[in-house]
């Protein structure tokens, strides 16, 4: 029969490819073990980096974790609150002392009509005296008993004029401070609210930041201990692979004692002793299908081979991809967002430190008010009692006048003057009055206003100040340990890299150094088809048991008992082992 293969004059040429064969695959065994001992020390190395940059990773985690990082962002916010509302409480304060100022002027108005008025009645007093000593002298001894009004006059009319100057100057000396204040008040405002709404800008864009930062902070690390931790599992998958070799290796081994005892089978068929109706259907019956289970187990070879390469080049990928430069970047970002907030905090500081300032100046300027109202209540009693005492003398000087009849004519018009002058004096002690209760009302009003400049007032903002201070101080600690662990994981994550970039095509050598493989197959599979050419029908003849029994005493792996199964059975190829990698020892 014509089968187009080359002649092979004997079963001894066939036996001698098998011994070939043989001599291949302990050749290729020889070669690839110092290549996986290669690869299997590149790979250990790596394994130390990442374990390294994991160690450092979990570090830096655990810092930003420990130092409760979160807690940093509120305690911002409550200073931003507690500034604005610092601001805006002495806005207001500022609004309700500049409408108390314009009170104050207002009433220092009336105040200089009531000095007018007194003015004008000292005048008048002073003329009644000398109208009243003239009259006295006229009358002679029937009128010295005016001489006490005459005298009472000249007194009152010196006491007015005293209180009058009194009065004026300190009149005058309010409206320099009100003046003063009205102006400091007036240029003050404007400049709180444009400082108010430039604070709370840059505080909100502050903010904004802190809040990236942080959240980066927090972010970063996590996740980039994630993506070492899938190259380390990635590299633990290879080392797996690569301790899997044994098992390869001894595949091979097995294979080659295979090949020796089928050739013993062959050597047996071509015995001229036995009987030649029976060796074929037994001896080359079971070589045929020994050959067939090697080559099932070379294919298994070639594929676990192929796996290695695959994961390798995978693992190479990712180590290539790892990058250290947003966590060797948050440590600065952070420091810089840390600074903005602290000179944020210096600006809140030297505002609340011209606030108290100004308070003071405020303070000393209204401080005036209270001696005012001091003053305008004495006079309010002086005037009472010379309105009581103006009464009395009208009403003397009128029952003297009446009992002398025409006599005192002259001196009953004086009276009358005296009761005139009364009258008035009582309409400005009604005015000296109401400008004491005004007064009263402006120191109330004052006294709430200036309640808000006062250290009170602060202790919210200060408290608020503290906490930040202290919070940012963490988050400076926790910014350089970042920068720390950052360039740390950055050495190790080079170290890696460059290593991985020596040996970047490690598993395509890998696989290479196993293309023998392929020769070996294409011998094995040419004798087959000489076996099956020179006893067609041979590959259905053999019994499966004796054949498992014969191959399958050797096996040492339940990967080998599949493939002879499946060899046998003459159905696919067991999948390849895969390798996590997450159970095993680092050799």
């Amino acid at each position: 029969m014509n089968t187009g293969l080359p002649r092979m004059t004997s079963m001894l040429d066939w036996v001698a490819r098998l011994e070939n064969v043989t001599g291949k695959l302990q050749a290729l065994a020889c070669t690839t073990e110092t290549q996986v001992r290669s690869v299997a020390k590149v790979f250990e190395d790596m394994a130390g980096h990442t374990s390294t940059i994991l160690k450092t990773a979990a570090a830096l985690v655990g810092c930003v974790e420990k130092e409760n990082i979160a807690a940093v962002m509120p305690k911002v916010q409550i200073l931003g609150a507690a500034a604005r509302r610092f601001i805006g409480d002495r806005l207001q304060a500022s609004a309700g002392i500049l409408k108390t100022v314009d009170t104050e002027v207002n009433l220092l108005q009336q105040l200089s009509v009531v000095s007018r008025n007194q003015e004008a009645i000292a005048v008048q007093i002073k003329a009644l005296s000398v109208l009243t000593n003239i009259e006295v002298a006229h009358l002679g001894a029937v009128g010295a008993g005016f001489q006490y009004l005459a005298n009472e006059l000249a007194d009152f009319s010196r006491a007015v004029l005293s209180d009058t100057r009194e009065l004026t100057n300190h009149a005058e000396n309010r409206r320099h401070a009100i003046e003063e204040t009205r102006r400091v008040l007036s240029a003050e405002l404007p400049r709180q609210r444009e400082q108010l709404a430039r604070i709370e800008a840059d505080l909100g864009t502050a903010l904004k930041l802190v809040d990236s930062g942080l959240s980066e902070l927090s972010r970063t690390p996590a996740q980039f201990k994630v993506c070492v931790e899938d190259v380390a599992r990635q590299i633990a998958g290879v080392v797996a692979a690569i301790q899997a070799h044994d098992i390869t290796r001894q595949q091979i081994e097995h294979v080659q004692a295979a090949f020796a005892l089928i050739a013993a089978r062959m050597r047996t068929a071509e015995d001229p002793g036995k009987d030649p109706e029976k060796k074929d259907a037994s001896e080359l019956s079971q070589a045929y299908a020994g050959l067939t289970i090697q080559v099932y187990q070379l294919r298994t070879i070639e594929g676990t081979v192929a796996s290695w390469a695959a994961q390798i080049r995978t693992c190479m990928n990712g180590i290539l991809t790892v990058s250290t430069s947003e966590v060797v970047g948050i440590g600065p970002a952070v420091l810089e967002q840390e600074r903005e907030v602290s000179s944020q905090l210096a600006r809140i500081e030297l505002l609340e430190g011209e606030s108290q300032a100004y308070s003071a100046r405020i303070e000393r300027n209204l401080g005036g008010l209270s001696n005012l109202m001091e003053l305008v209540t004495e006079h309010v009693q002086r005037s009472k009692s010379i309105r009581d005492r103006l009464r009395l003398l009208t009403f003397n000087s009128i029952i003297e006048a009446s009992r002398l009849g025409t006599q005192a004519n002259a001196i009953l018009a004086i009276a009358k003057c005296i009761k005139e002058v009364a009258s008035e004096w009582n309409g400005i002690t009604d005015q000296s009055a109401n400008a004491m209760e005004r007064i009263a009302t402006l120191v109330t009003e004052t006294s709430g206003a200036m309640k808000m400049f006062s250290g009170a007032g602060s202790e919210t903002l200060r408290e608020a100040q503290a906490q930040t201070s202290a919070a940012l101080d963490n988050l400076r600690n926790v910014a350089a340990a970042a920068a720390g662990h950052a360039q740390e994981m950055k050495l190790a994550t080079d170290k890696m890299q460059s290593k991985a970039g020596e040996v970047k095509n490690s598993g395509d050598v890998l696989h290479a150094s196993f293309g023998n493989l392929d020769e070996v197959l294409c011998e094995v599979e040419f004798v087959q088809q000489h076996l099956e050419s020179h006893q067609p029908g041979l590959k259905h003849r053999y019994d499966a048991t004796a054949v498992e029994r014969m191959f399958s005493g050797s096996y040492t792996t339940e990967l080998e008992r599949q493939v002879l199964r499946a060899a046998l059975a003459g159905t696919a190829l067991p999948p390849p082992p895969t390798f996590a990698g997450n159970s095993v020892e680092l050799f």
